[in-house]
């Protein structure tokens, strides 16, 4: 498989996840979600905190009726009527019931359903058909209403005619009347009372608002607090996504290393057996030559099996190397090249730089790819300056250039996999590079701007290494 196509592959799923864009998905889900929730149960919550303060209210007007029934001694009138010649008792309780806080109308039914007395005389002695209300108090039970009869709506019950009209919400109770408190029996009567009451409705009004208010910044605050844990959650997995990413691909890195290392070494072999017999065979200057061709065969194989082990799975990181010689060697290297090409070159280095934490071959490639960027980003008459000084637990070897810079959308992918504006580039260098110092327990970083590049890796002194234990570099 070529890299192009193995790069089309592994990111597929990547685009596929885009495109479904998830989160954005469980974020309007999610809101409907706690929305819906939260106005159904605002919506419950004050529905049942109205109704127990007014069934309390309705309650309470009962028991205060109950003791003006026993206090006057009007219970033949509700029996009997005008028989019980009681009509002036009566008409003073009926005084001490319309009296009563915020009563709009009031009206005294008899057991047959036929108003006895009435704030409105027009509506003595009159029956209303199909008046559940009534009917259920009739029966003894305590019954509620809250409503409003505005001034450009209908009448919604006969028993409502000649009501007055007002924005303000009713109460309507009925309110059954017993021959005493203490008495359970049927009732002989119902006092039916319309009330604007004014601090009710303000209990009300406020009770609801607490409710509403308190369900939306619950439902906010769980809506919040869920979708910081999913993005969260989502960002680990894109991380995830893209260490796989990078793990694979350098997976394929590590196939395509062994397999050239496997080329590189059955002809090295060979070079180095026609050395070795050239030493033991030829004359004395053929076998100076020979002898420094097996040395740099040697050399070869090293590299080649060093980074190699780059490669494969996780292992134990030892050994120390030392950073002047390194970085000297990687200057010696590059110094004809930067000349050739019209470029200046400088080398810095601080004064007894301390050993860090890995080999000396692996060193020396990293800073050989920071320097083969930095010959490919410049022009002629640019300047590229290579220095190392210490700081803190790391020693830090920066490679600086002037050179026109990386933008900023590239900026961020320039550690990336095959990610490379190189023509014929792999985009793998800095990749490795990343990856190399992951394992040793270093970093790296690339500042860019117009004219100046700079790229800074740090690597741990070894001799905060010592005791503590082996880094493993992640998988």
């Amino acid at each position: 498989m070529t890299a192009p196509a193995f790069l089309a592959a592994l990111w597929a799923p990547l685009q596929l996840a885009g495109r479904l864009n998830l989160l954005h998905r469980f974020s309007l889900v999610s809101f409907i979600a706690v929305a819906l929730v939260s106005v159904a149960q605002a919506a419950l919550l004050a529905r049942y905190i109205e109704s127990q303060l007014l069934r309390h209210d309705a309650e309470l007007s009962r028991q205060l009726v109950q003791s003006i029934v026993d206090t006057q001694g009007v219970q033949d009138y509700f029996e009997r009527g005008e028989a019980s010649g009681s009509r002036a008792g009566f008409e003073e309780f009926f005084g001490h019931i319309a009296a009563m806080p915020d009563v709009l109308r009031a009206n005294v039914w008899g057991p047959d359903a036929r108003v006895l007395w009435s704030s409105d005389p027009a509506l003595i002695g009159r029956r209303f058909e199909h008046n559940d209300e009534l009917e259920e108090a009739l029966q003894g039970h305590t019954v509620v209403h809250r409503g409003q009869v505005s001034g450009d709506q209908p009448v919604g019950k006969a028993e409502h005619e000649r009501l007055a009209r007002t924005q303000t919400h009713f109460v309507e109770n009925y309110l059954p009347v017993y021959p005493s408190a203490m008495d359970a029996g049927p009732p002989i009567g119902v006092v039916e009372l319309y009330r604007l009451p004014s601090s009710l409705n303000a209990v009300l009004r406020s009770s609801a608002l607490m409710v509403w208010a308190s369900a939306i910044a619950g439902g906010v605050v769980l809506y919040l607090s869920t979708l910081g844990l999913v993005r969260r959650a989502s960002r680990l997995m894109q991380q995830q996504r893209a260490r796989m990413v990078e793990a694979e691909a350098l997976a394929l890195v590590g196939e395509i290393a062994a397999s050239v290392a496997h080329s590189i070494r059955n002809p090295l072999a060979s070079i180095r057996s026609g050395a070795e017999l050239q030493v033991e065979l030829g004359a004395e200057a053929p076998g100076e030559i020979a002898r420094e061709t097996v040395a740099h065969v040697d050399r070869i194989e090293h590299l080649v099996r060093t980074l190699l082990s780059y490669t494969r799975q996780p292992g134990e990181v030892q050994g120390t190397a030392e950073v002047a010689p390194a970085l000297r060697e990687a200057a010696e290297r590059f110094a004809p090249s930067f000349s050739a090409q019209g470029k200046q070159f400088t080398f810095e280095a601080g004064a007894a730089l301390p050993p860090v934490h890995g080999e000396a071959v692996v060193l020396v490639q990293l800073v050989n790819s920071l320097l083969a960027n930095a010959l490919e980003a410049t022009a002629a008459g640019d300047r590229v300056v290579l220095r190392a000084c210490t700081e803190g637990d790391h020693v830090v070897v920066e490679v600086t250039d002037s050179g026109p810079g990386i933008e900023a959308q590239r900026l961020v992918d320039v550690f990336k996999p095959f990610h490379t504006s190189k023509p014929r580039g792999l985009g793998m260098g800095l990749a490795l590079v990343k990856r190399a110092l992951q394992r040793l327990g270093g970093d790296v970083d690339i500042d860019s701007r117009p004219g100046c590049t700079r790229a800074r890796m740090r690597l741990r002194r070894a001799d905060t290494v010592q005791g503590e234990t082996p880094w493993r570099r992640p998988s």
